[in-house]
């Protein structure tokens, strides 16, 4: 009887815990995606493998796409309503007059690497030196690509002076630097650990440490980030703080989440058919991951002025009103809701 009473106690607490919880205004969201098996979005993979979507009562369907561009495409086209990709594609659009939000960050640096064919390595000193190379990104407009456009104007070249190939972030990417189709290749982990690994590439710019981001940037930049258009924030602050809440408790695991722990909780085919390389790739870049999910007012003033250098939309608009473009007011509740 008194195990009995017990049970029933704990349905009655579990009961108006869940009915305590805001009602969602949209219960069901499509969340969209540019190469959700990689590293930069292990976050995402990891709120959905451990069931912190579920958890909110949230059911997201995720659409995965070849870069961040097609996901962003997604979202502007009105078949996706959230976005897991690269911040600065918020300042990019206000530009064209689309009014986007982030409102919880995944990453406080790129992750990306740039790396060149074995067989040029020894005459590649400078990003000069790729004039005329077919270089490899996620995505045409991807995060990818942006960090080629950066180098290209950092030593006065054009996006034109290079020929981008969009070769995905999985098989295909490896594929196509493997068969000699590209001279170089912009992309990210564990692909370019693994092509590291095998002789491919020389690794020669990264913006995975805080050193190789302020080589290549000058600073840190906000990275990956879930966000949606500015009027869906608004009308579903509900459903956006239940995406908030499940991405700040991935980001709290992933604070001490063992190698193995990741490997167990990530799908097989993550892993690229080679487990150790995949945890040395994590290690590489776990330092990447936000501890808490806020996005950075001065970071996002380097992604601007990162973007001022090689995007002629961003340079060109009169006005931008950074401030828009992120908020951290569904992160600072998920905080005390989950944070010690």
């Amino acid at each position: 009887m008194k195990a009995l009473l017990c049970a029933a106690l704990a349905g009655m607490v579990l009961l108006a815990s869940t009915d305590a919880r805001p009602a969602l205004e949209k219960p069901n969201v499509v969340l969209a995606v540019g190469g959700k098996t990689t590293l930069y979005y292990l976050p995402l993979t990891v709120a959905e493998r451990l069931g912190y979507f579920k958890d909110e009562g949230l059911t997201v369907e995720i659409q995965d796409f070849p870069g961040g561009a097609k996901a962003l495409q997604a979202l502007i086209g009105g078949s996706a309503d959230v976005v897991s990709g690269a911040y600065e594609h918020t300042i990019v659009m206000q530009t064209l007059a689309q009014k986007l939000q982030a409102f919880v960050l995944q990453g406080t640096n790129p992750g990306i690497s740039f790396g060149v064919a074995a067989s040029k390595a020894s005459s590649y000193s400078w990003p000069k030196d790729m004039k005329g190379w077919r270089v490899g990104v996620s995505a045409p407009g991807s995060s990818t690509h942006m960090l080629v456009n950066h180098l290209l104007a950092s030593v006065g070249l054009t996006p034109d002076d290079v020929s981008i190939v969009g070769v995905g972030t999985g098989a295909q990417a490896v594929a196509a630097m493997q068969s000699g189709q590209l001279d170089a290749i912009s992309n990210v982990d564990p692909v370019m650990m693994l092509l590291e690994k095998q002789g491919v590439i020389k690794i020669v710019h990264e913006t995975t440490t805080p050193k190789g981001s302020r080589e290549v940037f000058g600073g840190s930049l906000l990275a990956g980030c879930l966000y949606a258009k500015k009027t869906f924030v608004e009308q579903n602050p509900n459903t956006v703080q239940a995406l908030t809440n499940a991405i700040v408790r991935a980001l709290l695991w992933l604070q001490t989440a063992t190698p193995d722990d990741v490997a167990a909780t990530v799908p097989p085919e993550y892993l690229l058919g080679d487990r150790e390389l995949y945890l040395s790739a994590f290690q590489r870049v776990r330092a990447v991951y936000s501890p808490d999910g806020l996005l950075s007012p001065k970071a996002m003033e380097m992604s601007y002025q990162v973007l001022l250098k090689h995007n002629n939309a961003v340079r060109r608009s009169p006005v931008l009103f950074l401030n828009q473009t992120y908020t951290n007011a569904f992160v600072e509740k998920a905080l005390k809701r989950y944070k010690n």
